[in-house]
């Protein structure tokens, strides 16, 4: 499960991160990418979030999990919405803002340690 978590991860980290740099260079690019890639990002999305939640609650519990999860969760949560609203409005700073959380989000589950980035 963890394997295929991260596969998730990175397809949707991948694909944000292509939408990011269209959206600040081409827009006309970033809106055909995201007509095209509208399902697949979505299924990335959805897998991403499911596996997550799945090893967080089933596999793993909550209790257990180390303190980097915790603020790893914490700004995935606070991410989502910043990239809906940055898109959605054309704010670059929030598009910019969720971009590089995404990013630290994901180092930080391959080092997990928070203190190596500051």
């Amino acid at each position: 499960m963890k394997h295929l978590h991260m596969t998730f991860a990175i397809v949707f980290l991948l694909s944000y991160l292509i939408k990011t740099i269209l959206f600040f260079t081409n827009k006309e690019g970033f809106r055909s990418y995201k007509a095209k890639t509208l399902i697949p990002e979505t299924l990335a999305s959805v897998g991403f979030l499911a596996t997550g939640i799945y090893m967080a609650f089933f596999t793993i519990g909550m209790a257990s999990l180390p303190g980097w999860f915790h603020l790893k969760l914490t700004l995935v949560i606070l991410g989502i919405p910043l990239g809906i609203v940055g898109f959605k409005k054309e704010n670059k700073v929030l598009v910019l803002l969720s971009a590089l959380i995404f990013t630290y989000v994901l180092a930080l589950a391959f080092i997990k340690n928070p203190l190596l980035f500051f």
